[in-house]
């Protein structure tokens, strides 16, 4: 008998398309303090800028944002493309999850992410930023090939002090060169989920 297991299926839909329900999860994961921490803003979202900010989606092509489903269509977070210029074929992205989903989740969510927006969007420069009180990101980061193109210092205020924020960036020939390595090294996260775009509404 095997004791193989069997990967955790996990779904990016469009926030805009999710259920009332589903959309008022993912204000309370918007809304944790570990979250609302390595944010630029960090109020608590109330329901109707929530729900605001949600229809304001509906009509801006400049972002793709999806929410990141569990087997049982719970959201444990989210991930998108922002900024993303056409033109110039560049977005920034960001993604964050439940405290209690990780588990290697944000690996296997970033894997299959940068082959989306390179592969399937056509997108040739993908950038970041992240707080400097937030390394864990930034060494995550700079695993999968992101290269630190700047660090700004005391960038923002937070809870009374000055942060700073590292940029990041990737191209897309840089991902290519560097995917099989990234594979490998983290086959063991990988191999714990199948992450799969929902299909058209």
């Amino acid at each position: 008998m095997s004791d193989t297991v069997a990967p955790r299926p996990i779904t990016l839909k469009p926030i805009v398309e999710c259920s009332r329900a589903q959309q008022e999860a993912i204000r309370d994961i918007r809304n944790q303090p570990a979250i609302r921490a390595a944010m630029y803003s960090d109020h608590v979202i109330g329901e109707a800028e929530h729900f605001a900010w949600l229809e304001r989606l509906r009509g801006d092509e400049r972002q793709l944002i999806f929410a990141v489903l569990d087997d049982t269509e719970t959201p444990l977070g989210i991930v998108s493309v922002n900024a993303w210029d056409r033109r110039h074929k560049r977005s920034d992205w960001a993604f964050y999850l439940d405290a209690a989903a990780r588990g290697g989740l944000g690996a296997a969510l970033e894997f299959f992410f940068l082959d989306f927006v390179f592969d399937t969007l056509g997108i040739e420069k993908l950038n970041c930023e992240v707080l400097e009180t937030n390394p864990a990101v930034v060494a995550l980061h700079r695993n999968f090939g992101f290269a630190e193109e700047g660090f700004r210092r005391a960038n923002v205020e937070k809870d009374g002090r000055r942060i700073g924020v590292h940029f990041l960036g990737l191209t897309r020939e840089e991902w290519h060169a560097g995917r099989a390595g990234v594979a490998e090294r983290f086959a063991d996260k990988l191999a714990r989920f199948s992450i799969a775009l929902a299909p058209a509404a």
